[in-house]
């Protein structure tokens, strides 16, 4: 029997690096699974919505604090009995008021 000597250590590096890239494909080639395209869509479908869900949370949150701060400085404003500022509480109070809503008025125009 004839021993086949390897004198080189980049020889021994290489001949180990194709041992592994072969195990590798070997164990890869044994676990094929089908993927399908609807579940990826599935998967960067569901992070957009989770994005969405947050964005939405956000605008309602503040959308509510504007509607708040509306009402009390209509509250200030009605003591006073200042137009103008009654004018202007009147308007913030719409205002907060569509962005507490607004994800529901995209989702109902949608």
């Amino acid at each position: 029997m004839i021993k086949y000597r390897i004198q080189n250590v980049d020889e021994v590096r290489f001949f180990q690096v194709m041992l592994a890239l072969l195990i590798t494909t070997v164990i890869m080639a044994g676990e094929v699974s089908p993927v399908y395209a609807a579940d990826a869509a599935n998967v960067v479908t569901a992070k957009f919505t989770s994005l969405q869900n947050l964005v939405s949370g956000i605008v309602s949150s503040i959308g509510s604090i504007i509607t708040l701060w509306g009402i009390s400085e209509w509250g200030i404003a009605f003591q006073g009995s200042e137009g103008t500022m009654q004018a202007n509480a009147f308007k913030r109070i719409g205002g907060g008021f569509v962005m507490a809503m607004a994800p529901q008025i995209l989702a109902a125009i949608m």
